[in-house]
């Protein structure tokens, strides 16, 4: 039983193919990329470090926005609601409770919804503006004689 087996193989490596080994060699090398110089890879190392730098500055001022807006809501929730406490305490009248805490729940689910677009916003405007140079001031400041 005689089996042949056929491969396909690049013109390149059949023997007598039009292309020479010399002409490869300049093709191949003509596909590499030149190696920039040392100076030009510290300016893209330099940049992409300056970068990366207001990415996570802007992202850190994001969070505290973040958090900062959150703590402020629950705060003005909690006391709120421990107003609402003392009223029935005083009063003695919780009719009217359940629709009170309800409200305040509901004011207070609403700007906690808020806060996502208001970190991706502040993310947005930091990124923007870190490391751009500030304007100069148009006049001096004046001495208070």
């Amino acid at each position: 039983m005689n089996l042949k087996i056929r491969t396909a193989l690049p013109s390149s490596l059949v023997a007598g193919s039009r292309h020479s080994t010399s002409s490869r060699a300049r093709t191949r090398a003509a596909d590499e990329p030149t190696t920039p110089p040392k100076s030009s890879q510290g300016e893209q190392l330099r940049g992409v470090l300056v970068e990366a730098a207001r990415t996570e500055l802007a992202a850190v001022s994001a969070a505290i926005k973040f958090w900062a807006a959150w703590a402020e809501s629950a705060d003005k929730y909690t006391s709120a609601l421990d107003d609402e406490l003392s009223k029935i305490e005083q009063s003695g009248d919780s009719s009217e409770v359940v629709g009170r805490v309800s409200d305040l729940t509901r004011e207070y689910l609403r700007s906690i919804t808020q806060l996502p677009s208001a970190a991706v916003k502040e993310f947005n405007t930091r990124l923007e503006t870190i490391g751009q140079a500030k304007p100069k001031r148009a006049r001096a400041a004046r001495v208070k004689e």
